[in-house]
């Protein structure tokens, strides 16, 4: 045998879901599914790559570890950036033990510049995304798991739009137990709709350009949003300082 064969080494077969990954991440990459779009169902993807459902399933999972897509159990799966993640990025934190007032101490402050700075370099891209997912939320039928699901991706579209690719990687790391203690007080009357109008006040004002009236509005929902979660677990709400 000789040196050069000695130096070659077995190529991998490359598996059927590890290829849909690929053709996936491409397409969003590319802008084929934009920010804030809904993928079509698993079912029709697969039948459109000509693949089984289940290496569909895979592929998902593939490209939702690398911070392209967000998944939720009968609600879909949602596009939250064409920016591929480092490997191990969307791993950066993970929030087990943490309190409710510990939680919203540090939501409150990567909200609030996350508005602002998506008020400085708002896009038309990034306004299109946001008016849809606001148009999908306006749903009287939504599930309160879709509404939820929505709720997290509108933060996450703000997140992103900061085009601060930190920031929207730890807000994303919050995202297992913003949707936890969500799902806990979204049936409570009139949560849904003072959300929603929270929601509409961040938006219109990010879309304006008008920085300070984004923060501000950011600060006050996530306030609002705080003292129902305290309310149905009866913790205390955390004081702002001085």
């Amino acid at each position: 045998m000789t040196e050069s064969t000695n130096r070659i080494e077995r190529v991998a077969r490359l598996r059927v879901s590890d290829s849909v990954a690929a053709q996936l991440t491409q397409l969003i990459t590319n802008g084929v599914y934009a920010v804030g779009e809904k993928l079509p169902a698993e079912r029709v993807l697969a039948d459109e790559f000509g693949v089984s459902r289940s290496s569909m399933r895979e592929a998902i999972r593939g490209i939702e570890a690398s911070g392209l897509v967000s998944s939720s159990h009968g609600v879909g799966v949602f596009v939250v950036s064409d920016t591929v993640a480092a490997q191990g990025q969307s791993d950066l934190l993970v929030f087990e033990d943490f309190t409710v007032p510990e939680l919203f101490e540090v939501r409150r402050m990567i909200e609030r510049d996350a508005a602002g700075w998506a008020a400085q370099r708002i896009t038309p891209a990034t306004t299109a995304a946001l008016e849809s997912i606001m148009e999908k939320c306006s749903d009287p039928e939504l599930s309160d798991e879709e509404f939820v699901q929505l709720d997290i991706l509108l933060h996450q579209t703000i997140a992103k739009a900061s085009k601060n690719e930190l920031l929207a990687t730890i807000y994303g790391s919050l995202e297992p137990m913003l949707t936890k203690y969500s799902l806990r007080v979204i049936s409570l009357p009139g949560r849904r709709e003072d959300s929603h109008a929270g929601h509409g006040k961040i938006v219109d004002a990010i879309v304006a350009g008008r920085v300070r009236e984004a923060r501000d509005a950011a600060v006050a929902h996530i306030r609002d949003v705080e003292r129902d979660i305290a309310k149905n677990l009866a913790q205390p709400v955390a004081s702002q300082p001085n």
